[in-house]
């Protein structure tokens, strides 16, 4: 499993700069090389710890760099809206009139998009070491997922913006242990925990009911799609 982790790995060690987020503290972790994933679950664990009971941070941190020189940025986006091909991390208030559970800071791979709602593959359905199967897959042009794990997401239901994670940092993602599944009780109002692991076994029942298909990338038409966001801040 090290070893075929290692082959996703695409992280390049960066100068330091001003302003620092979470992906440039575990790039600059590896010092510039391949690592195994166990240290990778074990540095990213430890690295995300602040986070884990405000993951919102993440995007705030980004949306601050994202104020610096081109040269300080790390290689993420934040957006508006999102479009298909791409990999987002965001703060999501469901509808809970039919949902058992929901996860409230998704990892979502965009198969589908429109400007109301898109329909994607929330990865945190899966324990880490199958994310890393996916990713792979994604890499070699090839979607090959659990039907489980696409949602339909409601864009007007997005808690602020979604980042847009770049290609290199997909493999530091995967392993953040920021899934946040919630339920209610009774129609009320109150959200209360569901564990991650029971999530995972649900899934692991239907593993092999797959959607597979070739991997489209759309891409976002203008330059200032980019700078859509900090110029608002």
């Amino acid at each position: 499993m090290a070893q075929g982790f290692a082959t996703i790995q695409r992280n390049q060690q960066k100068k330091d700069s001003g302003y620092t987020t979470i992906f440039e503290k575990i790039t600059s972790a590896t010092g510039g090389k391949s690592q195994t994933f166990n240290w990778y679950r074990n540095t990213v664990t430890k690295i995300a710890e602040s986070f884990k009971k405000d993951p919102s941070k993440i995007i705030r941190n980004e949306r601050a760099d994202s104020k610096g020189t081109e040269e300080e940025e790390d290689e993420n986006i934040l957006r508006k809206y999102p479009v298909s091909g791409h990999l987002y991390m965001f703060e999501y208030k469901a509808k809970m009139k039919y949902l058992p559970y929901y996860d409230a800071f998704p990892l979502v791979y965009v198969m589908k998009a429109t400007p109301d709602e898109f329909w994607g593959a929330n990865l945190h359905y899966l324990p880490p070491k199958k994310r890393i199967l996916i990713i792979k897959k994604l890499f070699d042009g090839r979607i090959d997922i659990p039907k489980s794990c696409f949602h339909k997401y409601l864009t007007d239901q997005i808690d602020g913006y979604l980042l847009d994670l770049a290609s290199s940092e997909w493999d530091t993602a995967i392993l953040l242990p920021l899934e946040n599944f919630v339920k209610n009780i009774k129609g009320g109002t109150s959200k209360f925990p569901y564990k991650k692991e029971d999530v995972w076994d649900e899934t692991n029942e239907t593993l092999y009911d797959r959607i597979k298909a070739r991997r489209i990338i759309h891409g976002y038409g203008k330059q200032s799609d980019k700078n859509m966001v900090t110029s608002q801040w």
